[in-house]
This record gives C-alpha cells, structure tokens and sequence, in this order.
C-alpha cells in the first residue's frame, strides 16, 4: 500500500511537472522555433516562480494521491462488505457482484428443483435399496441373537459343572451380545424409516424423532430446533440427512452425549448433530465411507449447499449441513 502511494505521487508530480514545462515552452514560442537553451535561462531567471510551481505540483500531486487511496480505501471496503453479503446469503450492492449473486442463487435454484426431480425418479431405487438394508440389519442381528442362544444353551446344560465365575462370565457376554444387537436393531429401524415428514414441519418431525430416541437409548439428546420454513424437498432432504446420522451414532459413537440443533443463519438452513463418542480420523476415506458421510454431502450438494465433518479419535463428532434458501422459498 505504502509503494503504491508513493508510485502515485511521484507520476502525478512528474506529470504535472512534464505539462507546466510544455506550456511555459509553448507559450513563450508560438511564433518562433523553441530554442531550449533560451528558454531554460529565462526559467532560471525566475526561481522563485519555479519554486511556486514545483510546490503547486506537490501539493496537487498530494491531494490527488490523498484522494485517490482513500477512494481506493472505500471501494476496498465495499468490496470486502459485499463479499460478507455474497457468503451470508444476502445480495450486495456492487452491480456486478449483484450478476454473479443472481447466478448462483439460479444455480442454486436448479440444483434443489434438479434434486426433487431425481429423488422422484429414485423412489423406486431406494424403496429396494431399504429391503436390501432391511435384510442385512436383520442378518446382524439374528448372527447375534444366535451367539447368545448358544452361549446360553451351553451355561444352562453345564450349570453343575461350571463354577459360579464362569457362569457369571459368560452372563455378562450373553449381556453384551444381546445390548449389541439391541443397538443393532435401533439403528436399522431408525435407519429404514420412510423419508417423508408425512405432513409434519421439519421442526416437529425432528423433535418426535429426538423424543422417540430418547425413550430407547441412554445417551442423553440435546434439543436445539428453531422454527423453519422450506420447501418439502429440503426437509425431507434434511429429515433423512438427520435419520442417516443419528443412526451412524447409535452404531458406532459409543456417545453419552448428543446434541440436535437446527437453525437459520443469513439465509441459509443450518442442521448440526454432534456427539461425544469415540470419533475416528476423517482423512481415512474408508472411514468416512462407513459412516454413510459421503452420501449426506452428496445429498447436500445437489441441495445446493455442503457438508462439513469435523472429527478426531476420542474426540467425538460433529456433522454440520448448511443449505441455502431460495427466493423461491
């Protein structure tokens, strides 16, 4: 910044300077061929005139240059303030900056009308995609309902020879079997329930759903859920979003703790889920696959919007999707 005021000041004085010479040249030669060296001793006849001059064009040079960096100053600002607008979702002021808002609030547009058309063409698709996942909870679950019935046909047909520790020992494995495939079953049913809201507002379906958890897990859920308005694609979108990510963190968080919270944030419709648990290292992408992650940012891109996982192990997870409104809505 220092450079370029300084380049300013000197081009503009030097300008100046070079303009005054031509004229004083021009002017006392209209009638004759300039001799150079004449008209130099007259400017050295006159050095206080030349000293009036070179400070004149000093001083235009300055406030010139004054002028020009804090014009500079201003558009900077305005620039920077209208960026802040473009990223909150609100529209700037700079006519240029008002096409490219346009545009993306258009791509946007087209990007959720283009996701209710595909969810539409999909229902098929992931109506046999659920019975596939249905068959696979339910192959989990019967391969340990089957353990623990052995477990517990070999204690019962030796409780006179086992001694009172190893019948206590593999109790307490029967226990952990049957709580495993209990969370199992959870996380399936929750999983497989259907998209839809089935009229409900997006606020009220995540609230029954906090409620209906609630009653059947230990881990204590966190309720944050501001009262928002979006088209029905965008909740189911966000409703299924929430389902897929709560039930990733009853299979595999080992969570004391979550917390639920959606809200509006300049425009944009921000769903958080967040949990205490084991966490895992996001830059394993196998990871990150089995957790379903993948599918939620792909479901928030063509909603418009984005996905952002933050995660370390033993350090829980937290899972925020943030969706931009429309004009439309």
């Amino acid at each position: 910044m220092k450079r370029s005021i300084v380049t300013t000041f000197l081009s503009v004085f030097f300008i100046i300077i070079g303009v005054g010479t031509l004229l004083f040249v021009v002017f006392n030669n209209q009638n004759s061929m300039v001799d150079m060296p004449q008209t130099m001793g007259k400017v050295g006849d006159h050095l206080y005139g030349v000293w009036v001059f070179f400070s004149i064009a000093a001083i235009l040079s300055l406030v010139f240059t004054l002028f020009n960096y804090f014009e500079n100053v201003a558009i900077q600002k305005e620039f920077e303030a209208d960026a802040k607008r473009i990223e909150q979702n609100q529209m700037p002021e700079n006519p240029q900056l008002k096409i490219i808002y346009n545009k993306m609030t258009e791509l946007s547009t087209e990007l959720q009308e283009l996701s209710q058309q595909k969810s539409a063409d999909k229902a098929e698709i992931i109506e046999l995609e659920r019975k596939r996942i249905s068959r696979e909870l339910h192959d989990s679950v019967s391969q340990e309902l089957f353990a623990a019935t052995m477990i517990l046909s070999s204690v019962t047909g030796a409780t006179q020879t086992l001694s009172r520790e190893q019948i206590e020992t593999q109790t307490q494995l029967v226990l952990k079997v049957l709580h495993s495939a209990q969370n199992e079953m959870r996380a399936l049913l929750l999983h497989l329930r259907p998209v839809e809201l089935d009229g409900k507002t997006l606020n009220a379906g995540l609230s029954a759903l906090a409620d209906e958890l609630q009653a059947k897990i230990s881990a204590n859920i966190t309720v944050k859920l501001a009262d928002i308005e979006a088209t029905s694609n965008i909740e189911d979108n966000l409703f299924r979003m929430a389902q897929e990510i709560l039930s990733n963190t009853l299979r595999h968080s080992q969570a004391d703790n979550i917390e639920l919270s959606l809200r509006e944030n300049y425009g944009n419709i921000v769903l958080k889920i967040a949990d205490d648990g084991v966490g895992f290292d996001t830059q394993k992408s196998d990871k990150t696959a089995s957790y379903g992650l993948a599918n939620i940012k792909e479901r928030a891109l063509l909603l418009g919007g984005d996905a952002k996982v933050i995660s370390a192990p033993n350090q829980g997870t937290t899972v925020e999707i943030r969706i931009p409104k429309t004009k439309k809505e």
